[in-house]
């Protein structure tokens, strides 16, 4: 359940001007066409890195998302 804390986007060049450029916890820089988490708990985008380190410190608290869920679209 705790994937439901999680959006899943592609980065592109929009969201890497507008939004983030750096993955919130490591501080990376996130590249086009590269897969971010946008962590709905903590309102921040990860890297897939991170976003795994923090999913497995999570507990079941999330609500669900649909499927096709997406916070721009």
């Amino acid at each position: 359940m705790s994937g439901n804390c999680f959006v899943k986007q592609l980065a592109t060049s929009e969201l890497i001007s507008n939004v983030a450029s750096f993955c919130s916890e490591c501080y990376n820089e996130i590249s086009k066409d590269e897969t971010v988490y946008y962590d709905m708990q903590n309102c921040r985008y990860l890297c897939d890195l991170c976003q795994e380190k923090y999913q497995a410190s999570l507990d079941e608290n999330c609500e669900p998302l649909t499927s096709n869920s997406s916070l721009f679209h």
